[in-house]
């Protein structure tokens, strides 16, 4: 998972994560808030310094939550100690196979799709995302949109995490089922206001 950055781990090392946020995304508390109950075993893919995380475990959800990121990984434990609540926390590379304990009601992934430059590795995600999800499980996936007004030479200059419907749909739609897309602001702060697009994805069955 190393499409928009060579090293995830001397990012977070360097503190030169300008996508992190000291609040939880607003656009996946409402659709947890709408779809989602407290007491649910949630995956949090690509949790960074636990934010959103941590956030869930104080609402009551049983939440798991994995970075590539070791240095993230030692972040968030130490965040979430000191809050008070029971997360568990991972470092691995998602795109890997790994064993759960039991399925996940929900998987959260705030930023991890939109930074995959490749159609086909997309298509990896989506596979894993959903081999982690019990049947009709929930997908929440929250992505930079190509709406937004930049062009096509910054975004690939600057690296700038951006997906269609198209590039959504394109990734998840063999293996989920649509339940809502919305545009949304990605964060609050002058590096993350961006337009994003808020997914709410449940997993096909099985047969």
């Amino acid at each position: 998972m190393a499409d928009q950055t060579s090293d995830w781990d001397a990012r977070f090392r360097a503190a030169d994560t300008p996508w992190e946020e000291d609040v939880p995304s607003e656009a996946m508390i409402s659709l947890l808030n709408r779809y989602v109950r407290p007491g649910s075993k949630v995956l949090d893919v690509g949790c960074g310094l636990g934010t959103n995380a941590i956030w869930m475990a104080a609402q009551g959800y049983e939440v798991e939550a994995v970075d590539i990121s070791e240095t993230a990984i030692a972040q968030a434990t130490a965040r979430a100690t000191r809050a008070g609540v029971a997360t568990k926390f991972r470092a691995m590379d998602f795109l890997q196979p790994a064993a759960w304990s039991s399925p996940f009601q929900c998987v959260i992934d705030r930023g991890c799709l939109h930074s995959i430059r490749m159609p086909a590795t997309r298509n990896a995600f989506a596979k894993r995302v959903s081999e982690s999800l019990s049947n009709g499980g929930l997908w929440i996936n929250i992505s930079g949109s190509t709406d937004n007004p930049d062009s096509p030479e910054d975004r690939e200059r600057f690296g700038y995490p951006r997906l269609s419907i198209a590039d959504i749909a394109a990734a998840t739609e063999r293996l989920f089922e649509i339940i809502e897309i919305r545009k949304c602001d990605y964060g609050t702060t002058s590096d993350t206001r961006f337009l994003a697009f808020a997914s709410l994805l449940k997993k096909r069955p099985v047969r």
